[in-house]
């Protein structure tokens, strides 16, 4: 080990290899522990392998050789520890239970109780559904739907005769016909 190691000292590449394959289990080991936001395994692998060279460059080889093992695996370790110190303010997570500005936790300020999200969703796809069977209709027949449904809060056929200059009959035979087109649509998208 004595001379893989002032070999890898003195530049050969060679050495360098093979030290780096004895701490490789250890370095895929400590990198598989760690996630950092933009960082992918092969990256925590090339830093843990950075890690390990910077160790064999600053150990001491007149100390005892035999505490390099120990030495380089705690380079790797405390390397990847530094890593997720230096990175953790740039991986700042939301929780639903951090306190805003004013005091209130996210999950009180943005979920109210009032609200039922279900009927809301289905309410969505209804009047996604009503506005699809709506364009089906011809002109007339959805100005006669808009005008009783839609645009007035008591809806009047007599109402809608004078203002529109229409026959009460042509009127009550024009809404029968729209609104069995619309229920006809309406039973297609069901099924």
């Amino acid at each position: 080990m004595r001379e893989l190691l002032i070999s890898a000292k003195n530049g050969d590449n060679n050495a360098k290899e093979k030290i780096i394959d004895m701490y490789y289990p250890l370095i895929i080991k400590e990198a598989k522990n760690i996630f950092i936001k933009g960082k992918s395994f092969e990256d925590l692998i090339q830093i843990g392998i950075l890690h390990l060279l910077n160790a064999i460059n600053k150990f001491d080889i007149d100390r005892d050789y035999k505490s390099f093992p120990s030495y380089a695996s705690w380079s790797i370790k405390n390397g990847f520890r530094y890593l997720c110190r230096s990175e953790i303010r740039y991986n700042d997570e939301l929780s639903l239970n951090k306190p805003n500005d004013d005091g209130l936790e996210l999950e009180e300020s943005i979920i109210d109780d009032k609200t039922n999200v279900e009927t809301t969703v289905l309410q969505d796809i209804i009047y996604e559904n009503l506005y699809l069977a709506l364009e089906k209709l011809d002109n007339e027949e959805k100005e006669l739907i808009e005008f009783l449904f839609i645009k007035n809060e008591r809806p009047n056929l007599t109402k809608y005769c004078k203002e529109y200059n229409k026959d009460y009959y042509y009127a009550s035979c024009l809404k029968k016909r729209a609104l069995k087109k619309l229920n006809n649509f309406l039973i297609n998208i069901c099924q």
